[in-house]
């Protein structure tokens, strides 16, 4: 049925190709119509790279464009299935359902995102968060729906949540009941969850045999009838199973696992720093700057003066983003039962790979399990600036684990119970394609008004000028301390990471091609230029006074006016250099 489901979906992409198509030829054409002309026919002769930068073109050049929308959705597909770049193809669909509603796309968009955050994030809560936008703008699109909804089932199950993927699969079968097909899967999913939870035999059975005298003519039924007619095999089988899986599980403890750096009170920089090394640890020869690149963080700019720590916040997952860019398989998980955590560990550091999560008692930090012997009871943690793992008992851990506050650092972030751990490495990395597409999603992300529900890009600026625009008009102190206060935290982790953009430009990983080495120094040279820009507005924010002495009145206010004039003046430019850097280079490397 999904098999089915995706070709329909891939045939309407191409009809939808050939109406416009048919609309172009006709009367003089505009420079959008062309350059959609050119990316029809690249797609066409399977260049999709091509066809990719033809189609941004489009959405960056004339996003109001009639053309537009079928441009960015046609980028999305290239993304999901030709470019193996899912995280991209969420961004494109989140964009096509936010910023082009009455599209014909949007509501497919809206279950692309859900299938995204399914197949390739593992992160069903999300994903059922999509669900329930697409039932409140679409409720008309009742199999659609019904299709999202299965998937985040199939997506509870995979990633262990069993008991959130039967209870879901009950309320498909309750609100799709008039769709035969959809109500059946959900039904027979059920019932192989109950079988796979095994406490409820009969139930399980009593599921099978609904399947049967409800959907008789599904595919749900032959299956079913196969499964009941195995059942005692089955049953047999199974036990036999979680006896060899209970003997497997024997203690291990990794050796091999490289320390992380310590980044004192920059969560961001401490998980990139952990992420790196598990890299390491995976065989993946890496430095600590090509990981920040990779993750995006030199390449935004969030502003909330009352929380500093978002300075250095993600458009994306960096743990997913940093694994596909590298060619990891990877395994994501959300839940905070704490079976689920040990479960995860024992499997994880059976293949020889750490697991990363969030600990801590006050404030959580990223670290690594890297041990666990489940008779002791004893689990091994890796924790930043730490040489070695510490023993710790594993059901105090557990106790701690799950109350730590786990760091927001990215749009529906780390959530209760996140775990993370690479797997197979599919691929070697092709850092030349990772940078480019890295640039071009942050060339995007960065003309989105938003991240993590704050002013991000171009529209964090606006408002940090308006801001010390205020500071230098108003004699309230309030706003000059709150200021103050923000820039003595904020900046020097915005200074970090854009430091690590320069180091890596100036010393590109072999790989990269040689037409672009003049391109890396000069982007090198202009990062070093932000980072010392950026240092500069840090001094004249703190030096800046913070109240008017009493006398002579005018002076002094002309004075203090004036020291913030020129606050406001360095952020301009700050912005300019920012915001023509970043796209300067995207538009460079797409070319």
């Amino acid at each position: 049925m999904r098999r089915e489901f995706y070709l329909q979906q891939v045939w309407v992409l191409f009809t939808g190709a050939g109406l416009v198509g048919v609309l172009l030829l006709g009367g003089c054409s505009t420079k959008t119509q062309r350059l959609y002309r050119r990316a029809e026919a690249f797609f066409a002769q399977g260049q999709y790279e091509l066809a990719a930068c033809e189609y941004s073109r489009i959405v960056q050049e004339a996003p109001r464009d009639p053309l537009a929308d079928d441009a960015w959705y046609k980028l999305a597909y290239l993304y999901r299935e030709e470019l193996d770049n899912p995280s991209a193809a969420l961004i494109v669909y989140r964009n096509i359902a936010d910023n082009y509603r009455d599209s014909n796309y949007a509501d497919e968009a809206l279950f692309w995102m859900v299938y995204l955050q399914c197949q390739h994030m593992q992160d069903p809560t999300t994903a059922a968060a999509t669900c329930r936008e697409l039932d409140r703008r679409f409720p008309n699109r009742k199999d659609l729906r019904g299709q999202a909804y299965l998937e985040v089932a199939g997506a509870y199950q995979y990633t262990g949540q069993l008991q959130q993927a039967r209870q879901l699969c009950q309320q498909i079968v309750d609100r799709f009941a008039d769709r035969p097909g959809i109500a059946a899967r959900a039904l027979l999913m059920s019932a192989k969850i109950t079988d796979k939870i095994g406490d409820e035999p009969q139930r399980a059975l009593a599921l099978y045999e609904q399947v049967m005298e409800k959907y008789p003519d599904t595919q749900a039924a032959i299956v079913a009838r196969q499964i009941v007619g195995l059942r005692y095999y089955e049953e047999k089988t199974e036990m036999h199973k979680a006896l060899l899986q209970k003997q497997r599980q024997q203690a291990r403890v990794l050796g091999n696992v490289p320390p992380i750096k310590q980044y004192a009170d920059q969560p961001a920089m401490e998980l990139l720093a952990a992420i790196h090394s598990l890299l390491r640890q995976a065989g993946a020869q890496l430095t600590m700057d090509e990981v920040v690149v990779i993750s995006g963080l030199p390449f935004t700019f969030t502003f909330a003066v009352d929380r500093p720590e978002l300075a250095q916040a993600f458009y994306r997952n960096p743990a997913t983003a940093i694994a596909e860019g590298t060619g990891f398989s990877y395994n994501l998980w959300t839940s905070a039962a704490p079976a689920g955590l040990l479960d995860n560990a024992t499997s994880c550091l059976l293949q020889d790979r750490p697991l990363l999560v969030a600990y801590g008692a006050d404030s959580a930090h990223w670290c690594l399990i890297t041990g666990y012997r489940p008779a002791e009871k004893e689990l091994y943690l890796l924790q930043p600036g730490a040489d070695h793992a510490v023993k710790l008992d594993s059901e105090q851990f557990l106790e701690v684990w799950q109350t730590s506050k786990v760091p927001a650092l990215w749009p529906q972030g780390a959530l209760s119970g996140f775990r993370f751990a690479l797997t197979t490495r599919r691929r070697p990395a092709d850092m030349a394609a990772v940078v480019k597409s890295v640039l071009l999603q942050s060339s995007l992300a960065w003309k989105q008004r938003e991240l993590m529900r704050q002013p991000a890009g171009a529209a964090a600026y606006d408002e940090l000028v308006e801001l010390l625009r205020k500071a230098a008009d108003t004699q309230d102190t309030a706003i000059r301390e709150q200021l103050k206060s923000w820039a003595s935290t904020a900046i020097p982790l915005i200074i970090s990471s854009r430091q690590a953009a320069a180091r890596f430009f100036a010393r590109p990983p072999q790989g990269l091609i040689d037409e672009t080495d003049m391109l890396y120094q000069e982007a090198s040279q202009r990062y070093n230029e932000i980072g010392a820009a950026w240092e500069e507005l840090l001094q004249q924010i703190v030096q800046a006074p913070s109240s008017m002495e009493p006398s002579p009145a005018d002076q002094e206010q002309s004075a203090s006016a004036q020291h913030w004039q020129q606050a406001i003046k360095q952020a301009q430019e700050l912005a300019r250099m920012e915001t023509e850097t970043l796209h300067w280079l995207a538009s460079s490397l797409a070319e």
